[in-house]
């Protein structure tokens, strides 16, 4: 199973739009987010990532940083129309694109596990005393990396910035009030107040972002796997979204994932 889109992207002025096909289908290497065979640590990655199962004796190359392939067009081209044939696409749209190609991104569909003990915030050690007050913070994909199908990676990226930048911007009015109550009460010193705390602000951030972008996350993974299922899986598939269409739950999950929750 597989499914595709195209898109256009402007290429400057007096200059023709590019054309662009979006090909996004299982891995014949793993069952769900699990490899069916745990990779050989040495040795070159695979280059393929429809080599066959038994092949999977070296680390697959998810090309993370888009770094673009030098294996020759042409057997992009024919793996591609192989992928769009037995997905049985319809449409000659993806598949005009695909044969005029001249660049291809093989990637990975990440998504993190949101059910780690590690969290996103850490102090920056300090040589001398091992807490320096200062910290790293997730955001975005950092923190919460998610399948594309929902189409909520941008925006819950914005709605970690708005949450992070109104919990700092908390943090500096603290210190400012600090600042004018010590010079208000005769010059009290500082280490007479309350310190501010911004590692409870930033965990303030962390839990009030971590549900929506959980939920959203489990949500794009398990249409990611519909989307992408063929045979009984396919035909289960399709049933599933005429019906959860019919009766508004496709609308509602779609419609609650856009929605901000800051």
């Amino acid at each position: 199973g597989a499914y595709a889109l195209t898109t256009s992207y402007g290429a400057g002025k007096g200059r023709p739009v590019a054309r662009g096909a979006f090909l996004v289908y299982g891995d014949e290497n793993y069952i769900g987010p699990f490899p069916k065979r745990k990779p050989d640590t040495k040795g070159d990655a695979i280059s393929s990532p429809r080599a066959s199962s038994k092949e999977f004796t070296t680390p697959l190359d998810e090309n993370a940083d888009w770094t673009q392939n030098n294996r020759v067009p042409k057997e992009y081209i024919t793996e591609c129309m192989e992928l769009l044939k037995s997905a049985e696409m319809p449409g000659n749209d993806v598949a005009n694109i695909v044969r005029n190609s001249d660049r291809f991104f093989d990637l990975g569909v990440y998504f993190h596990n949101p059910f780690s003990w590690n969290g996103w915030i850490r102090e920056v050690p300090d040589n001398m005393n091992g807490k320096s007050g200062k910290f790293c913070v997730l955001a975005g994909d950092a923190a919460h990396a998610m399948p594309p199908f929902l189409g909520q990676g941008g925006n819950q990226a914005m709605q970690d910035a708005y949450m992070l930048a109104s919990k700092i911007y908390e943090y500096n009015e603290q210190i400012q009030m600090q600042q004018t109550r010590a010079s208000l009460n005769g010059g009290e010193s500082e280490e007479s107040l309350v310190e501010p705390n911004l590692k409870s602000l930033l965990k303030e951030y962390e839990h009030r972002r971590w549900l929506p972008t959980t939920s959203i996350t489990a949500k794009a993974a398990l249409l990611g796997y519909l989307e992408i299922g063929s045979g009984i899986f396919g035909n289960f598939r399709d049933t599933f979204f005429f019906v959860m269409g019919k009766i508004g739950v496709a609308k509602k999950v779609f419609l609650d994932a856009a929605t901000p929750k800051m």
